[in-house]
């Protein structure tokens, strides 16, 4: 009895070392456009001139980001908008998609008066690179009763990356 009990234990031991081997190898595996990302987004001919944005593509599939124009007059809607909230997925490979939305805002109140829609896909071209294409709509408060803004958008992207850290 007493070799059986051993073994038992020695087992559960060893089932247990497994399980969390096996779920904490899938809590850290991530994609590999996980994580924060300086974007250069050039308009279609006869847009705006280019313009810098940060992104960062996170676990779950959420996808935020900001750009250097967002609070100012200007762009497709010529006006102040929020920063842009989605959702991103892996289309195949090393392919992207995502859409987000983000409020037009009324340059006097701050109000928001409608809502724009963006869809872009993004090809990673090295682990720290990417570029893509991204289309807009205007949309109702609510991201419905969309309408195309006509032209598409390039994108291309670099990661950020840690680095030059002070000593403690």
């Amino acid at each position: 009895m007493n070799s059986i009990s051993r073994m038992l234990t020695a087992t559960g031991s060893m089932l247990v070392v497994c399980v969390v081997l096996v779920l904490g190898g899938s809590a850290v595996a991530q994609e590999p456009i996980q994580g924060s990302w300086i974007f250069t987004l050039s308009s279609s001919p006869g847009g705006g001139p280019p313009f810098s944005a940060v992104a960062s593509f996170a676990a779950g599939g959420v996808f935020l980001a900001t750009g250097q124009n967002d609070r100012a007059m200007g762009g497709a809607v010529d006006r102040p908008v929020s920063e842009l909230h989605g959702s991103w997925e892996r289309i195949r490979g090393d392919r992207y998609g995502s859409t987000t939305y983000f409020f037009a805002l009324d340059p006097t109140t701050g109000q928001a008066v409608g809502m724009l829609q963006t869809n872009q896909v993004f090809q990673l071209t090295s682990r720290n690179t990417l570029e893509g294409a991204a289309n807009a709509n205007l949309c109702d408060l609510h991201g419905e009763n969309c309408t195309p803004i006509p032209g598409v958008s390039t994108v291309t992207g670099k990661r950020m990356i840690v680095k030059d850290l002070p000593s403690l």
